[in-house]
């Protein structure tokens, strides 16, 4: 990375302990070894890369070896693993590993898969870097002052179905022996979440928080499964009906968020404007229409769709979708990025 430089491995002369002192034997014997350092730069010092509980993910000692810095990790590739230089039944690698050397970045915002009246489908953009994810909640009540936020879980992937969260804020510290509560999503309450992406380095920063409501009894959950696709007329939408529909599904309604001279990225500036109503779950937006649109630039250039379905009690929460755009093709398939 900026201003980084990794070294790995090498050899290393062996000092003979004696019963009062420490011998070094100059030019006698050596060995392989496989720790790591990294040389700032920027502050001109050494500073050790942490392995503890990764032991069994590092590469052997080895010497001889190439190395090559991308960013934030470093490659190992080939190198010899003998143990004594003196000897001559050195083995040769021929694999490669790589070695973080700095936190994870700051990942993007939390994106919603799907609502219920009790849990929050909800995913994430991985990080390269990432070996797993802390996603921390925030419940917003007007009723509560609080700013405390939660740790949910520690996640391998980037995917999780929330129906709940620790009792306890995360600022505090935790008592020994004593179990720490669960608390159970509300119906009908909007939560924010937050991500930190973590590898053997520690702990990256925390990224933009994004707000869900769970869904209030008897009204249908959010439509899923957006498909968008790009035709000479606009763009062609598809999506399947809420899984809890509670109900019959009369009609549909999709938004488009449009270009305003006070809008921003931030989702909870952007204007909105209905561009269908209807029964079926399908429908095309004009190109006429679509040449109005605000184009998110927060990860990658999109356009912003918000869909609701509705039942006899009314609407329920929309899923919004980020319809990627790329300059560079006039590709016919265009992916749906779900978000807040």
């Amino acid at each position: 990375s900026s201003g980084i430089n990794a070294e790995y491995g090498g050899w290393v002369s062996i000092n003979h302990k004696t019963k009062n002192k420490t011998v070094f034997l100059p030019e006698k014997e050596f060995k392989c070894t496989n720790s790591t350092a990294c040389f700032n730069m920027d502050t001109i010092t050494w500073e050790p890369v942490y392995t503890e509980g990764y032991e069994d993910a590092l590469p052997r000692s080895r010497a001889g070896h190439a190395s090559a810095a991308v960013n934030s990790r470093l490659f190992i590739i080939s190198g010899r693993d003998g143990y004594h230089r003196a000897y001559n039944n050195q083995t040769c690698f021929k694999d490669m590993w790589f070695l973080e050397t700095d936190k994870p970045p700051l990942p993007n915002r939390v994106q919603l898969i799907r609502a219920s009246t009790s849990t929050l489908e909800i995913c994430w953009i991985p990080v390269v870097t990432a070996d797993a994810y802390l996603l921390q909640i925030q419940k917003l009540d007007n009723s509560e002052s609080t700013n405390d936020w939660f740790d949910v879980a520690v996640v391998k992937g980037n995917s999780l179905v929330v129906s709940h969260h620790h009792s306890r804020p995360s600022s505090e510290d935790i008592e020994e022996n004593k179990p720490i509560e669960r608390l159970e999503l509300a119906p009908g309450t909007t939560y924010r979440f937050r991500i930190a992406a973590i590898n053997a380095c520690g702990r990256g920063e925390f990224s933009e928080a994004a707000a869900f409501k769970t869904c209030v009894p008897g009204f249908p959950g959010a439509p899923s499964s957006i498909r968008i696709s790009k035709g000479n007329d606009g763009a062609h939408l598809a999506w399947d009906p809420p899984a809890n529909a509670n109900g019959n599904i009369s009609e549909y309604s999709v938004y488009l968020a449009i270009k305003n001279s006070q809008s921003t990225d931030s989702p909870s500036s952007l204007a909105f404007v209905l561009v269908y109503r209807g029964d079926s779950p399908s429908c095309t937006v004009k190109t006429t229409s679509l040449q109005n649109a605000h184009v998110d630039q927060t990860n990658k250039p999109a356009i912003i769709f918000r869909i609701a379905a509705k039942n006899e009690k009314g609407y329920g929460p929309a899923t919004q979708v980020r319809w990627l755009q790329d300059t560079k093709s006039s590709s016919n398939k265009r992916p749906a990025d779900k978000m807040s």
